[in-house]
């Protein structure tokens, strides 16, 4: 029984920490219409910002919001080679990807570990609050969540979902559609950094290789949402929280997980599929 709450526990915290990548994929490819594959950078750089810093002493909820701004940084970077150097959304993606595994290399190493520093997840632990992670996740999770679906209907946040449905529109008002594809790619990228800083302080350490592969975690979170809904909000960590379990499924099963990410990629077929189906009822 023991066993089976500590694994459910440790569901809901990844699905938690990875709801993040699944909103910057929404945020992407369902706002501004964008195929974002720097998040993936993103995730990485602000792992290795917050290891850095951590490692360094600094306050932990200090690295988690310097995290969050290098993935707006890296986000501008991704806008501006689109619109003003004129590259593909595709190629922009990877060449912002690359460069930023060097960076994150040279900042945090290969690899790195926090030791006994203090992260935003251990704050409560002296107060003897149970499930003091998932309960810290939670209240993340649900502030920056309520922040972004009221912005996202506030007027600002109207325009920014014109810049994927209707473009010609915020020409036509005399709206700078460069402006808000950058807007866009860069709360895309500082969601993805903000989910790298929250595993590296809930895991202990950083890898380079974590980050590796990681957008496809996002995309399946994300196309699980939307069989559940197609707003952004909870359907998101809902969605998140749904391939954690099944990933942990597989782990139940000993399946061999090299296998996982070829299971990942036809969860994401079957999902595009009946989603498919569903849009034609």
């Amino acid at each position: 029984m023991i066993e089976l709450l500590q694994m459910l526990q440790g569901i809901l915290e990844r699905g938690l920490i990875f709801s993040f990548m699944a909103a910057s994929m929404y945020i992407a490819t369902r706002v501004i219409h964008f195929d974002n594959l720097s998040v993936e950078g993103a995730f990485g750089l602000g792992g290795a910002v917050t290891a850095y810093l951590l490692v360094a002493g600094y306050n932990p909820w200090v690295a988690f919001v310097c995290a969050g701004l290098i993935g707006v940084v890296s986000g501008i970077v991704t806008g501006l080679l689109h619109t003003k150097l004129k590259i593909n959304a595709l190629i922009s993606g990877i060449v912002v990807t690359t460069g930023l595994f060097s960076i994150a290399l040279k900042i945090a190493s290969s690899n790195m570990t926090l030791g006994n520093k203090p992260t935003i997840l251990s704050y409560l632990s002296s107060w003897s609050i149970v499930y003091t992670p998932f309960v810290i996740l939670a209240l993340i999770v649900t502030s920056i969540f309520v922040s972004i679906h009221w912005f996202l209907k506030t007027e600002v946040g109207y325009l920014l979902q014109a810049v994927g449905d209707t473009p010609q529109m915020l020409t036509n008002i005399g709206k700078n559609v460069d402006v808000y594809v950058m807007m866009g790619l860069a709360i895309s990228n500082m969601l993805a950094a903000i989910s790298g800083s929250l595993f590296v302080q809930y895991s202990g350490y950083f890898s380079i290789w974590a980050s590796v592969g990681i957008l496809i975690i996002g995309l399946a979170g994300m196309i699980l949402a939307q069989t559940i809904s197609s707003q952004f909000g909870l359907a998101l960590v809902a969605g998140s929280i749904i391939y954690q379990a099944i990933i942990a499924l597989t782990f139940e099963l000993q399946f061999d997980q090299n296998w996982n990410k070829l299971i990942t990629a036809v969860l994401i077929v079957v999902l595009i599929v009946i989603n498919q189906s569903l849009q034609k009822k």
